[in-house]
């Protein structure tokens, strides 16, 4: 007992310390607080650049301006989103493209679209540069527009916005379904008109029957029933129930697909028909619907390439022995019925022994023997010739020269063209259309054969006129000043005549760009779910 008073006696006095004792103890008080205040400070700098990094990406870097045409700016914001927007449209069409290869059984189809798309998806920076291009031409467009005296009405926005949505649901617009009752209508009144050709009933032979039964034939024609075409079923209309289900889907996938409100998207469609009216305006005032174009036909006698000298390339074989059959010379086991080179031959009327130059093409004339049936003789057999006239594998130049001036002689001389077109020409286009090469307009031809074919009259032919593929004995047929282009070469003029125009006046505006457009590109860009 104590003890235990004596200990708590010694408890309860007060301890004192010495001087040391307590600068140590107030050193280490000054260095804890020195280290909580550093502590606090680089938390309190890193919790500011994460909140300066937060507000960079959410306000300050999407408001920034990433372009800027003339006194427009392209915000970063909408450049993220349609970035977005035109991976999902990519992805979208590749789907497309892959099920449609499926359908058809050959993937082959559409491999260069998709292999289009992918290299494009595959790279961000590929992607990000064709948006933002598109966008600068955009910027560019709207300056214009007014120049030109071309708009988009917001009724024209709705209008194809609500179009979108009804091929979403599978409908049509109550226009689109108008439109299609009215091509229907028409072309079932087209058809009524039309007046079928009669096809003759079989006679029946005494071999069909031989007791006065019906024919096969006869028979299965009376048991034959006809089919009656199934009637289609009528469209859908797009209804205002549709049309709101289909305008919730639409904004939800541009929500989780580019994060872009429907308003944004309407600015989208906006520019979208912007470029299309300008295109239109502007291409039909840069290139004319019609053009000088001429009809023609020709016979082609094409030069064999020279070979190449023995030894010089390893593995070479020599020259074949016989030149290729022209048109119409081959029998019917496909040999060639050419007149071998040294098969003695008597040379055409129009040639000279005495003149120099090329040997003319070897000629050889068949004749039918004995008189069939009524005794009435077979016409000769045409004749068979054969412009390797020095037998050494090919048709040189001379030979092809000397060959296109008998040909042209015999039409001098009153032979059919078209006959001969369809006998020797060597273009099996239109070898086996006379020699017709259709109307044309310039530049479709190569240069010599285009000069010679515009430079004559309507009825005119040429000697042989020599180009790449050999001599052509050309003549006119028809020609027009003012003929209607083909829709197709025309379409693709508007196009190459409004892109030039474009570029044009992007070259012509101040534009500053990015200059390190990577470091601008939206996150995750080009990462889709398959990859």
């Amino acid at each position: 007992m104590a003890k235990k008073r004596r200990r708590r006696r010694q408890e309860e006095q007060p301890q004192f310390e010495n001087r040391r004792e307590v600068r140590l103890r107030a050193r280490d008080r000054e260095r804890n607080l020195r280290l909580t205040a550093i502590v606090g400070g680089l938390v309190g700098v890193a919790l500011l650049l994460v909140l300066y990094g937060v507000v960079n990406e959410l306000i300050i870097k999407p408001n920034s301006v990433l372009a800027q045409v003339e006194d427009q700016s392209i915000v970063t914001r909408d450049f993220w989103q349609q970035a977005r927007l035109r991976e999902s449209e990519l992805e979208n069409q590749r789907l497309r493209l892959q099920l449609f290869a499926q359908q058809f059984g050959d993937s082959s189809l559409f491999a260069s679209q998709i292999a289009s798309i992918n290299a494009t998806l595959a790279s961000p920076l590929t992607l990000g540069t064709q948006v933002l291009n598109d966008m600068i031409e955009g910027a560019v467009l709207q300056i214009k527009a007014p120049e030109v005296g071309v708009s988009v009405t917001d009724e024209e926005v709705e209008e194809t916005l609500l179009e979108e949505v009804a091929r979403g649901q599978g409908a049509l617009t109550k226009p689109q379904a108008t439109a299609t009752a009215d091509a229907a209508v028409e072309a079932t009144a087209t058809a009524e008109t039309f007046t079928p050709t009669p096809v003759p009933s079989p006679t029946p032979t005494p071999e069909d029957s031989s007791d006065g039964a019906p024919t096969a034939v006869a028979a299965a024609a009376e048991s034959e029933t006809v089919e009656e075409t199934p009637t289609p079923e009528p469209p859908t209309v797009l209804t205002d129930e549709l049309y709101a289900e289909g305008l919730s889907t639409l904004e939800d996938n541009l929500r989780e697909n580019a994060g872009m409100s429907l308003a944004t998207y309407r600015e989208v469609i906006r520019a979208r028909l912007l470029r299309t009216k300008m295109s239109e305006t502007v291409s039909r005032d840069l290139v004319s619907d019609t053009e000088e174009q001429v009809r023609v036909r020709h016979i082609l006698i094409s030069v064999d390439p020279e070979p190449e000298p023995a030894g010089e390339t390893e593995g070479a074989t020599p020259a074949a022995e016989t030149t290729p059959a022209p048109p119409g010379s081959t029998d019917e086991d496909g040999e060639s019925t050419v007149a071998p080179a040294e098969t003695p031959a008597p040379a055409p009327e129009s040639s000279d022994e005495n003149s120099e130059g090329p040997a003319a093409p070897v000629v050889e004339t068949t004749e039918k023997g004995a008189a069939e049936d009524d005794g009435v003789g077979s016409p000769p057999a045409p004749e068979i010739w054969n412009p390797d006239a020095n037998g050494d594998g090919r048709v040189d130049d001379a030979e092809a020269l000397a060959f296109a001036q008998i040909l042209h002689q015999r039409i001098l001389d009153g032979e059919d063209f078209a006959d001969l077109a369809l006998r020797f020409s060597n273009d099996p286009g239109s070898g086996t259309q006379g020699g017709d090469l259709g109307w044309a307009g310039r530049g479709r031809y190569v240069a010599e054969f285009e000069e010679t074919a515009f430079s004559l009259g309507v009825g005119e032919m040429s000697a042989p006129v020599k180009s790449t593929f050999g001599y052509h004995i050309i003549e006119v047929l028809e020609r027009d000043d003012e003929r209607p282009k083909e829709e197709a070469s025309l379409q693709q003029e508007y196009a190459e005549a409004f892109q030039t125009w474009l570029q044009e006046q992007v070259l012509s505006l101040n534009i500053d760009r990015p200059d390190n457009l990577a470091a601008m590109l939206p996150r995750n860009l080009g990462i889709s779910d398959d990859q």
